[in-house]
């Protein structure tokens, strides 16, 4: 067991560092899918497509060069400033993709191991700018200009431009992948069928007007306490398998779906399967990635609470989100209603039932957390346990959190317990008490809840902040544009509906951020 997580912790800190590096996942900041003729602000020049091959004429004063793995290639080919053949660099097919690799070197693996010659990408610099040809599917990570990267890619026949950035606030942001922890359960024994001939599959990807063809060239069969699983294997059988899945914890603690390395299985089929090491693709970072959704019927059919979770920390075009936790109990009715409101307000939230999540949830990345009940009977041991525990580790780490309702006592006995044992004496004898018809919020000093409009009624001597909200407030605002919240909220007007104390509680914690 020991080697076991050692081992596991190995990868894991390899998959971080991975991810860091300068311009990995975490530095893709834009996607810009190309036309005949095609800029757009903060373009380093103006793109051109004709009969396949891509140009870019710099604007005047641009400072640009190859990215160093094209200018490495160029430079083995010995044909620096003429027109020169590179490998692509791999797509999110391959989460940690490397940069292009040497020609000569690919042609050499073919030949031993009778693997399919990819065709190589061509690119020429020119007087003013770069031109450069991939192949179907492929992706060439092709100039940079200061601290930015430009990367051309093929996505079914259609060309973009996808630009990492060294210096992008989610990289900034990066201390690791949230985790479960290790757990030898979800290691299977398994079996690889080869088919005589791979079978092509359509498959929908991360953007939603993209679709594209997957290669299933086996099945990958193993034994579970639900019975025998077959999934649909991808990449090749003798450089590497890949397992593309869903399962049902995707959308709650884990993202859309998730990919694992299989390695190459023995020569009598057999392979491990180690969920422990299902990964993330990248659009689980990034809104810019085009990955591969799973093929379909590719679901284990059982909870994988087994390698990363879904991480805290996104960038789409509105920059870098506000990831927040909520554990929340309300009924069904009111979440249907609610849920949509946070995006749009800000907040990239992930939901969970404080009895039904049973995993250890990482707070790492989260920039506030809240807890939403409105009766503790529903609530088993484990649960309630839970809940102090995560308010309590908000605390010590001084991230905002938020009690709402009957789930504010445990914000309040975190809070307590927390002090005593600092050694503080607050000499609270006896609790505050709502007023009937209205429900409690609390929350800790790291935030200013009078800045969105909160009317602050007490503050106790543990330093939490309460704060009434009338239990008759309509769900739903007459308001429906963001600028108008924003006006309502800076005109100080009274909160009318749920809608807009949910849009001010994320302007708190974006405040606070």
């Amino acid at each position: 067991m020991n080697q076991f997580v050692a081992e596991w912790n190995t990868w894991r800190d390899s998959r971080n560092s991975a991810l860091a590096t300068p311009f990995g996942w975490l530095s893709v900041v834009g996607l810009h899918w190309l036309d005949e003729e095609s800029t757009w602000a903060d373009a380093p020049g103006t793109f051109t497509v004709d009969d396949g091959w891509v140009n870019v004429a710099l604007e005047p004063g641009a400072k640009a060069g190859p990215a160093a793995a094209t200018f490495d290639l160029m430079g083995k080919s010995g044909k620096f400033g003429k027109s020169a053949e590179a490998a692509p660099v791999p797509s999110e097919k391959t989460v940690d993709a490397a940069a292009g690799a040497n020609p000569s070197t690919i042609e050499l693996a073919t030949e031993i191991d009778e693997v399919p010659l990819t065709p190589s990408a061509e690119v020429r610099v020119e007087e003013r700018g770069f031109s450069a040809k991939l192949p179907a599917g492929g992706s060439l990570e092709w100039f940079t200009v200061g601290h930015v990267l430009y990367e051309l890619i093929d996505r079914g026949g259609r060309i973009g431009i996808r630009v990492r950035d060294s210096k992008s606030p989610l990289l900034g942001k990066f201390f690791e992948v949230p985790a479960f922890d290790p757990n030898p359960s979800f290691v299977f024994l398994g079996k690889f069928t080869p088919f005589e001939t791979p079978q092509v599959h359509g498959i929908a990807t991360a953007q939603d007007d993209l679709n594209l063809e997957a290669t299933a060239v086996g099945i990958v069969s193993f034994e579970t306490e639900a019975g025998e699983v077959k999934l649909l294997a991808t990449g090749c059988p003798r450089t590497g398998l890949q397992l593309d899945f869903h399962d049902s914890t995707n959308g709650r603690t884990t993202s859309a779906w998730r990919t694992l390395d299989l390695g190459v299985a023995n020569q009598d089929g057999s392979l491990v399967i180690d969920f422990n090491r299902a990964v993330n693709y990248p659009f689980a970072f990034t809104a810019f990635a085009t990955c591969p959704a799973p093929i379909e019927g590719n679901v284990v059919p059982f909870d994988v609470n087994a390698g990363e979770r879904k991480p805290p920390f996104f960038y789409s075009e509105a920059g870098i989100n506000v990831p927040f936790l909520f554990y929340v109990w309300w009924d069904d009715e009111s979440a249907e209603v609610t849920r949509p409101w946070y995006s749009p307000f800000g907040l990239d939230i992930t939901v969970l039932n404080p009895n039904l999540d049973n995993g250890e949830q990482s707070l790492v990345g989260y920039d506030g957390v809240a807890m939403s009940g409105g009766d503790l009977t529903p609530l088993n041991r484990k649960g309630r346990s839970r809940l102090v525990k995560v308010a309590t580790e908000a605390l010590t780490s001084r991230i905002p959190v938020i009690g709402i309702g009957a789930y504010a006592e445990f914000l309040i006995r975190a809070q307590r317990e927390l002090r005593d044992q600092e050694g503080y004496v607050d000499g609270i004898e006896s609790e505050y008490e709502v007023t009937e018809g209205n429900l409690l919020i609390v929350m800790n000093n790291e935030l200013r809840p009078k800045s969105v409009g909160f009317d602050v009624v007490h503050t106790d001597a543990s330093g939490l902040l309460y704060v009434e909200m009338p239990y008759d407030i309509p769900l739903e605002s007459e308001l429906s544009e963001v600028d108008e919240f924003e006006a309502s909220m800076r005109a100080g007007k009274p909160i009318a509906s749920w809608q807009e104390f949910d849009y001010r509680t994320a302007a708190l914690i974006r405040q606070h951020r």
